[in-house]
């Protein structure tokens, strides 16, 4: 009994090893294009949204690489397209690099955020006017990116109630809240 107690122990023991090495082992195929190795680990039962210290995940590195195939068994596997690493980059963020309208595409599909913004607060769509094609970012627009000018006034215009209208510039609104004319600002009554 104490030898199978043992040997329960340090399988334990050594099994988030193995499967720490195993996640670095699918980020390697993704990003490597080693289609029938990522696919043999996932057959293993290796976690698809297992991520690297920096929070990378296969889907990240397969995007960011063009590997299309990959991207596809990744996503077949339910790998999770919201997941954003340490520096807030998502997997279809990671795709406009390489600029594979497939990938693009097929992140989309799997409900990727077009809005998305990175810890820089950088949207998808400003990335992708900085380093992809006039049809990645057409594929962006049509499926409802907005631009990073966009969004700060329709946020205004949800926050205060009211619907923004086309002419309209977020220095226009007065805040409810605040007073008209500091004249109009009182003291709060003592009492």
């Amino acid at each position: 009994m104490k030898i199978k107690d043992c040997f329960l122990i340090l399988l334990i023991a050594f099994f988030p090893a193995a499967s720490a090495d195993d996640a670095k082992d699918l980020f390697a195929a993704a990003m490597l294009g080693k289609l029938e190795r990522a696919e043999a680990l996932l057959a293993q039962g290796v976690d698809v949204n297992s991520k690297t210290a920096s929070g990378r995940t296969a889907l990240m590195a397969a995007s960011y690489k063009g590997n299309e195939q990959i991207v596809k068994a990744l996503l077949a596997y339910g790998a999770d397209v919201a997941i954003a690493d340490n520096s807030g980059t998502t997997a279809l963020m990671d795709a406009l690099v390489f600029g594979n309208e497939d990938i693009v595409n097929a992140l989309i599909a799997a409900g990727a955020d077009v809005n998305a913004m990175d810890n820089q607060n950088v949207s998808v769509l400003a990335r992708a006017k900085k380093i992809a094609g006039e049809n990645i970012i057409k594929i962006l627009e049509k499926a409802g990116a907005k631009s990073d000018e966009e969004a700060p006034a329709e946020d205004a215009a949800a926050k205060e109630g009211a619907e923004a209208k086309p002419g309209d510039k977020p220095a226009d609104k007065t805040d409810a809240k605040a007073p008209a004319k500091p004249e109009d600002a009182k003291a709060p009554a003592k009492k």
